[in-house]
């Protein structure tokens, strides 16, 4: 492919028709190692209607789209590009390889495509402080493209929480660990926060009234709901939402 532009192809077959079919032909090999083409846009930061024209063969990635989703795949850009080099190993996301018994073996992972988030010695508390239990793993890692899938943010964006209580139960149990997105440093909507009050952190439900006051809210009921007047919300730190939460069943 002579030249990489984002534009429509309505003109007629030219010298570099066949260049353009083999580019594609690139992409759908790319994509049969993803789950779904829009994993694959939004693990490059493009829309996955813009991802779907370069499919259908009815548009072309600009220079730097070319270059994210070279990385987003694991592959060189002068084979994305032109088909330069040997064809490279792809492997299935979220899917590790495995031996002839049908067990998951480890290839030797790159690290570089790794986000390995620290656990914090100290935890949110949902409710009743409990006691911490012994640190086990030190670390959780995630794949920055599956960060950028699931939650569209970039990877060094979020902080991993331990909730403790049960004031959050069912949704949280005391325990679960929690991916927080901190670039929402304010209540700007209805949702699950972690944040800070007199020294103390939390894992609530945050409600923002029109007056500037906050409603602190338990999903069990058992709790009672907390209230902080507009005069004291401006003490309160929000360290992020909650995008995403587990533990065992």
């Amino acid at each position: 492919m002579s030249r990489v532009r984002e534009t429509s192809n309505t003109s007629g077959p030219t010298d570099g028709a066949a260049d353009h079919a083999a580019f594609v032909a690139r992409l759908h090999t790319i994509l049969r190692h993803w789950p779904s083409a829009d994993r694959l846009a939004r693990a490059m930061g493009v829309s996955p209607s813009a991802f779907r024209k370069w499919l259908k063969g009815e548009a072309e990635p600009s220079r730097e789209r070319l270059v994210a989703l070279a990385e987003a795949a694991s592959v060189s850009v002068g084979w994305l590009a032109r088909g330069e080099g040997p064809e490279p190993r792809l492997q299935d996301v979220g899917k590790p390889p495995r031996n002839r018994d049908g067990v998951a073996r480890d290839p030797g992972l790159d690290t570089r495509r790794f986000l390995l988030l620290p656990k914090r010695p100290e935890a949110a508390a949902a409710g009743a402080e409990t006691p911490a239990p012994p640190p086990g793993s030190e670390y959780m890692a995630l794949r920055d493209d599956w960060v950028r899938a699931t939650f569209g943010i970039e990877p060094d964006r979020l902080l991993l929480e331990t909730a403790r209580g049960e004031s959050m139960e069912p949704r949280i149990h005391d325990g679960d660990l929690l991916l927080v997105d901190t670039t929402e440093q304010q209540f700007h909507s209805f949702g699950v926060y972690v944040l800070e009050i007199a020294g103390e952190r939390l894992v609530k439900r945050v409600q923002r009234k029109v007056d500037g006051s906050l409603t602190l809210i338990s999903d069990n009921t058992a709790y009672e709901a907390d209230h902080v007047p507009a005069a004291e919300a401006a003490n309160v730190t929000v360290v992020g939402r909650v995008l995403w939460s587990c533990g065992p069943v």
